[in-house]
């Protein structure tokens, strides 16, 4: 019984060293591919004026945005919060999201982003980011994708 716990205590190990965190995933490059506001039948898509562009995040927290024109800078940031919600029969329930906050700057082209997402998620296997600022019954989705 102790050899198959002695097999299984190095395959554990492994997976656990293999394992990347959120900020892993997010280094890299990134387009913005859509950008909408959901509504009660559909979406209302709207451009934001940075789909042509890519967006590269470092690991140390550096940001850059380059298109043809543009080149801002600044930095990325992201983690785990928690949002709790109090309810009226006394049952404060707690959600666990993701934000990622987004600032760069171009201060000689009168350009700034500044975006902090409430929360987002990857998809198709971290190959796109799907992105929401909550708001009031409208809230807007970004999704970015590996270009």
């Amino acid at each position: 019984m102790s050899r198959p716990l002695l097999l299984l205590l190095p395959i554990a190990f492994f997976l656990s060293s293999c394992a990347k965190t959120i900020e892993d995933h997010l280094i890299g490059e990134w387009k913005l591919d859509v950008s909408y506001r959901k509504e009660l039948f559909g979406k209302d898509y709207f451009q934001t004026g940075y789909e042509d562009g890519v967006f590269t995040f470092l690991e140390s927290g550096i940001a850059t945005y380059i298109n043809n024109q543009d080149t801002l800078s600044g930095y990325w940031r992201s983690d785990f919060y928690t949002r709790w919600q109090d309810f009226a029969d006394d049952d404060d329930d707690a959600e666990r999201f993701k934000y990622l906050e987004i600032y760069l700057a171009n201060f000689n082209q009168n350009k700034v982003i500044n975006w902090r997402f409430d929360n987002f998620n990857f998809k198709n296997s971290w190959k796109r980011i799907k992105a929401v600022e909550f708001s009031l019954g409208r809230d807007r989705y970004y999704e970015f994708i590996e270009p």
